[in-house]
């Protein structure tokens, strides 16, 4: 009896107090403010309150699970955690997010609707952040084009976190009972792994992807990790009386003066996401043994127990929920690239006021009626919430699922019965079709535009663009459908405007026997480039140029000009990119070089979804230059130029406002804010044979 008292005497030592922190709380409406006040004035500066937030959040759910694990012996009691979780996160969340939903689908282009139930999705189900990272949102300032959905990326680390957390938690209670050790002890050692091992990755990523980095629970574990270390260490460590005011202060110095001083979207969360949490560790171990609001007047931890921030500190959940789609909703309602004071004003106050109606009417009836139930109806309440927030996400499925599945969101098919008399597309811009009238559906379907792109990038054969280590290995999409003794072997590579050719090749090796290979490396040009921030793209060149020398090839496709993304970037032929023609055709393979197209100045699809003419929506046509700027050099042997200007932008239909139409012949010419449509260069097949039969005639006759 003696020693199993000893033993569980030994198990709860130095476990964290269970007591409310006035000043802890008043840091939160910190933070929050913060978050709040920095994205509606802050010009897409980071305040740095989310990694506040997330320090906190490790702070009390690693004080709360230890306590409750080491007591019982191991163990977490999955109703009572999870369903605390549901009511305090999940229902408040479900009503923002289908809240969010719906404004969006009415207010939204159509063609953003399936990004936005994808998002919707995610956040339900707390993954948001991944989303962001596979469809290339990465965080950035609010604009009309930003998700509304952005800023659940915190509430998805978060989320993951609370998954995760018991487990390590009731593995802590565990190895520490077989040892005859404190629980917080093991834990303390588990959760200084978890912090050394993110904090060293979160600086790795950050030097070659800091959009990825900013976003992932991996990078971001060691926040959440350091406020568990701050619990563990809470009941002992503390500052001596004379040093507690200057520290306090200077704490709350390093959290408010954060985002004046540093740049979060472009540091965090790196070394110097310190910045806010060595302000947070000050505040804390400042304040008095009995809570800030018991130490002196003017002291930081007796400010930070105000009412004012004690009441921002309970909104703090609600304020930031309502405050990110407000602002987004209000630019894109009105057309504005930024939000002024005064519309600023306007957004902070409908956020206050939202966050209000959402703490008395949901959060505080949700708690006070846990508070009032008996275990068991607590638990049927559970389950009752539970029953109520998977719903909300089945409607977010099925509505997802009927948005991606709708016939008019199919991806045409220009084969067969071809509708060419109303829908000729590049035809329209040859002698052989007649303008068609302007059809009232262009094709592909706006809804479906931006899914209108080669579907080798939907088997992940494509390097990504970036300086991802291992991203310059060469990867190769093979000819699915190629005959056993092709006629000749074509590659198209050299960066996303090489491969937007692809559909019309594939349309010419099915009708002439090659075989189609995609080798590519999006965004990575054959050029001479020795930037640093483009090595792997320098090396992925390398790579191909070996790779080359030990294939049999007949052709390579590539881009021969570029016009980069702006107002300022005419069309050039890019620095070195001579030398590497040079290589790739000494090794034996001829070279065709495709000049570059013209980029539209916003999405194609939500510029014609809102309204947006084809003149509107066009590029620049001033951007090209007067005559091909490949016909003025001498170029490689066996190289040839492909100019299909004519058939892009051509000259006659170039508008007063000098911009190509992006509707061409009724089919939509580009299907993002760069690229052609996989539809329009189907269309073009026959144009671009013509050519190569001129160019490299010998392909033909193989």
């Amino acid at each position: 009896m003696t020693t199993a008292r000893h033993a569980n005497t030994t198990l709860t030592r130095s476990l964290p107090e269970r007591r409310y922190l006035p000043e802890l709380h008043g840091i939160r409406g910190l933070a929050l403010l913060g978050v709040v006040i920095f994205h509606l004035f802050g010009d897409g500066r980071t305040s740095g309150g989310i990694d506040v937030f997330l320090a906190v959040s490790g702070f009390l759910f690693t004080g709360m699970l230890l306590r409750e694990a080491a007591s019982t012996g191991g163990h977490v009691n999955p109703f009572k955690y999870y369903g605390r979780l549901v009511r305090r996160i999940l229902i408040p969340a479900a009503v923002v997010v289908i809240t969010t939903l719906l404004i969006g689908l009415v207010v939204s282009p159509v063609s953003q609707h399936d990004q936005l139930w994808a998002e919707a999705r995610a956040s339900l189900l707390y993954f948001e952040n991944i989303e962001l990272i596979s469809s290339q949102l990465a965080y950035g300032a609010a604009g009309p084009e930003t998700s509304p959905f952005q800023h659940f990326w915190s509430l998805s680390v978060q989320g993951q976190f609370y998954i995760v957390w018991p487990a390590i938690t009731i593995m802590a209670v565990l190895i520490a009972k077989r040892l005859r050790a404190s629980a917080a002890s093991v834990m303390a050692i588990l959760i200084g792994i978890v912090f050394i091992a993110s904090f060293a990755y979160a600086t790795y990523v950050g030097g070659y992807n800091q959009d990825e980095a900013y976003l992932m629970t991996t990078t971001r574990a060691w926040q959440l990790a350091f406020g568990g270390l701050l619990a563990l260490a809470g009941g002992t460590l503390r500052l001596p009386q004379k040093l507690r005011g200057i520290a306090g202060w200077v704490g709350v110095i390093l959290i408010v003066s954060c985002g004046f001083i540093l740049d979060g979207a472009q540091l965090f969360p790196g070394p110097w996401a310190l910045w806010p949490l060595v302000g947070l560790t000050l505040v804390l171990i400042a304040a008095g043994p009995t809570g800030g609001n018991n130490d002196p007047k003017g002291s930081a931890t007796h400010f930070l127990s105000n009412r004012v921030l004690a009441w921002v500190g309970d909104h703090a959940y609600s304020l930031y929920l309502w405050h990110w789609p407000l602002l987004i909703f209000y630019m894109e309602i009105r057309n504005r690239e930024a939000v002024g004071i005064r519309g600023a004003l306007v957004i902070l106050a409908v956020t206050t006021l939202l966050a209000v109606l959402t703490y008395r009417y949901i959060e505080m009836p949700l708690k006070t009626r846990q508070q009032k139930r008996s275990a068991f109806t607590a638990q049927k309440a559970n389950i009752y919430i539970v029953t109520v927030a998977g719903g909300s996400l089945l409607v977010t499925g099925v509505g997802s699922t009927l948005m991606l599945n709708t016939p008019e969101n199919q991806v045409a098919d220009v084969s067969g019965d071809w509708d060419w008399q109303n829908y000729p597309g590049a035809m329209a811009t040859t002698d052989q079709y007649d303008d068609p009238s302007e059809s009232d559906d262009y094709l592909p379907a706006i809804e479906n535009l931006s899914e209108d792109h080669p579907d080798v990038y939907d088997v992940g054969c494509i390097q990504p663009p970036g300086n991802d280590p291992g991203t310059d290995e060469i990867l190769v999409c093979d000819d699915t459908e190629k005959s056993s003794n092709p006629a000749a072997t074509v590659v198209i590579a050299g960066g996303s405007h090489a491969v937007h050719w692809y559909e019309a090749y594939r349309t010419l090796a099915r009708e002439y026997n090659w075989e189609l290979l995609v080798v590519n490396k999006s965004g990575c040009v054959f050029d001479g480039s020795n930037d640093p921030e483009k090595s792997m793209c320098n090396s992925w060149n390398d790579n191909f140029i070996t790779w080359l020398e030990n294939h049999e090839v007949d052709l390579v496709v590539t881009s021969g000009t570029r016009i980069g993304r702006g107002g300022d970037h005419h069309e050039q032929i890019e620095p070195g990119a001579q030398k590497r023609w040079e290589q790739i055709t000494a090794t034996g393979t001829d070279l065709a070089l495709m000049r570059g197209t013209p980029r539209p100045p916003q999405l194609t699809d939500d510029c014609l979804a809102s309204g947006g003419s084809p003149e509107e929506c066009g590029p620049d046509a001033t951007l090209l230059a007067p005559t091909n700027p490949l016909d003025e050099l001498d170029l490689p042997v066996n190289t040839y130029s492909l100019d299909m200007t004519e058939n892009v932008c051509p000259t006659n239909k170039i508008t007063a406002s000098d911009r190509c139409p992006a509707v061409l012949g009724n089919v939509v010419v580009w299907y993002d804010k760069s690229h052609l449509s996989d539809t329009y260069v189907a269309t073009m097949t026959p144009l671009v044979e013509a050519k190569l039969r001129t160019k490299v005639g010998w392909l033909f006759d193989k």
